[in-house]
């Protein structure tokens, strides 16, 4: 993680395994990266629980590695489920 960058403050990501872990002020995301599909588990003061997404929408990193940002883009991509 490079520090000076003003996006990533105050954050820890690990997105190099098939587990990939978000943690953040607001909360976190902990996904499970398969071929096709993701599974997510979210804390944040919003959401709580557990979402599946398809692996190429790459969720997290449209979201700007935010997870009340990662709530609202699921919301919005999903809104009947994947």
């Amino acid at each position: 993680m490079n520090p000076s960058t003003p996006a990533r403050t105050h954050r820890w990501i690990s997105e190099h395994h098939t587990i990939k872990v978000l943690m953040e002020p607001h909360g976190a995301v902990v996904a499970i990266t398969m071929k096709r599909y993701s599974y997510l588990i979210i804390v944040s003061h919003r959401f709580t629980g557990l979402r599946k997404i398809r692996t190429r929408d790459r969720v997290v990193a449209r979201a700007g590695y935010s997870t009340p940002r990662v709530v609202t883009l699921i919301a919005e991509l999903y809104p009947e489920g994947p």
